[in-house]
């Protein structure tokens, strides 16, 4: 009896192990049973998936581009100018446009061409670690932590330096090896226009080579030269101001400085020759306009000088009346402490508001002396020029307009060579260009099915799983009936 009772417990210890330590084998026995299908469905999805893609997306046909900025500023999201950057001025009108007139296609394409092109920045790995290490951070700073650390800290902010062109074709009708070149001749375009638009100005020369001596008299157009000029020294001085290299144009052999120096001797040497000259004798085609004229200039100059002189009057009040801080030195005992005052910024742009307006004054006011000077003497002039003064005249009008005109073509070159050797070097480059191929056609097919793919094949996966679990439920239900009997 005590034995029989023995070998009933060793059967129930039987069916126990059996309940707890046979599911696992049949598991396995499941999924190796279903793979196969499982793996001929997988791939049989994958395929259709790609097949649909291929006959009915448009996405497919794509073409990427790289492209890549250079310069001071990009990191801050701002173009060379100091303004946020637009990266749709990629695929502005004029370069779309141009692009499609050079390579023969029909310009009602400009608008669907611009839908159809997408630009993604492209953030560095480098980038996204210090983003995250800059919220972990932040996250772990104890709220005694300087206010000003932990904002520096939290400015995970980034702007990218690199950006993906991508130009889904397949709207456009265009094949692939013409979409290529078209994205090629966008991004070519772009290149001249971010130059153009960056670089030298040039209707500060056309503003200059647009004053015409046939419609003026002599005295207006030289002071409208004059001025033109002035606005052209200033651009390159500031060039100048900007270049701390001294660069030198390898096709002209000119600095910004020479540049400047020569517009300086042309405005201070050839126009105020040729004025006095004019003013000497008399060459005035008609007097009582030259008199109206310089009238309303030193009108016009007077009470400007007065707005800037009471503008003037008013910084200096605010600069004599204003508080700077002090600093208590302390220096052991009490009655040996020292008091020291300190500018603030704002201290310090009054003083530089206050210098600005100081010259801007004195310029008006030698403006003022030289136009009652030039009013004066053509009020007093009674001679009438003769023809060889006319004739002379004329000559050194039209030697001027050589020598400026050769001097904005050597401002226009030394600027350009600038500005594409200099400065903007590497400011903007195309990894490589846009090319249609067969590997680059599957690429875009995959990189536009692949979403589609994992989805469709976690969710076989997740059924294959599921059925090869369920499954063994009733192998082992049958399993521990068959136990059950034969320990009976």
């Amino acid at each position: 009896m005590k034995k029989k009772n023995h070998a009933v417990q060793n059967a129930g210890s039987t069916v126990t192990a059996a309940e707890t330590g046979f599911r696992l084998p049949v598991i396995l026995r499941n999924l190796k049973k279903y793979f196969l299908p499982w793996l001929i469905l997988a791939v049989l999805a994958a395929g259709i998936v790609v097949g649909k893609n291929i006959i009915f997306s448009t996405e497919v046909q794509a073409l990427e581009v790289t492209i890549c900025f250079n310069y001071k500023g990009i990191e801050a999201g701002l173009d060379p100018n100091g303004c946020e950057f637009e990266t749709s001025s990629i695929k502005n009108d004029q370069c779309v446009k141009d692009a499609l007139v050079t390579l023969g296609h029909s310009e009602d394409l400009m608008e669907t061409v611009q839908n159809s092109i997408f630009i993604d920045g492209i953030v560095a790995n480098t980038a996204i670690d210090k983003i995250t290490a800059y919220k972990s951070l932040y996250s772990s700073a104890s709220t005694a932590a300087s206010g000003a650390w932990v904002e520096a800290m939290h400015d995970d902010t980034y702007h990218p330096t690199q950006y993906r062109v991508s130009f889904n074709y397949g709207v456009t009708g265009l094949e692939g090896d013409e979409a290529a070149d078209l994205l090629n001749q966008i991004l070519a375009n772009y290149q001249n226009y971010f130059f153009e638009t960056y670089g030298y100005s040039e209707s500060i020369g056309e503003s200059v080579l647009s004053v015409s001596f046939d419609d003026y008299d002599y005295l207006i157009a030289l002071d409208m030269y004059s001025s033109t000029l002035s606005s052209l020294e200033r651009y390159v001085d500031t060039l100048a101001a900007n270049d701390p290299s001294q660069f030198r144009s390898a096709a002209t052999g000119y600095s910004f400085s020479d540049l400047s120096d020569a517009i300086q001797l042309i405005r201070s040497v050839d126009i105020d020759t040729l004025t006095s000259y004019i003013l000497n004798n008399g060459i005035i085609s008609d007097k009582e306009v030259m008199v109206s004229y310089y009238n309303y200039r030193v009108d016009n100059l007077t009470r400007t000088k007065k707005n800037l002189t009471e503008r003037l009057e008013s910084v200096q009040s605010s600069i004599d009346t204003y508080q700077k801080d002090a600093i208590l030195i302390y220096d052991g005992a009490e009655s040996d402490s020292t008091s020291v005052t300190e500018a603030t910024q704002t201290y310090d742009d009054l003083i530089n508001q206050k210098l600005q307006l100081q010259e801007s004054t004195s310029y008006y006011d030698r403006q003022l002396t030289t136009y009652k000077e030039r009013l004066k003497s053509i009020t007093q002039t009674k001679n009438k020029a003769s023809e060889s003064e006319i004739a002379y005249t004329q000559e050194r009008v039209a030697a001027l307009q050589e020598k400026v005109a050769a001097l904005v073509e050597d401002v226009k070159l030394t600027a350009d060579d600038y500005f594409e050797n200099e400065k903007f070097t590497n400011a903007f480059s195309i990894a490589a260009p846009a090319n249609s191929s067969l590997v680059q056609f599957i690429k875009s097919v995959i990189n536009e099915s692949m979403r589609e793919i994992i989805i469709i094949e976690l969710i076989f996966l997740t059924i294959y799983l599921a059925i090869s679990i369920l499954f063994c439920f009733p192998i082992c239900k049958k399993l521990r009936k068959n136990k059950k009997t034969a320990a009976q």
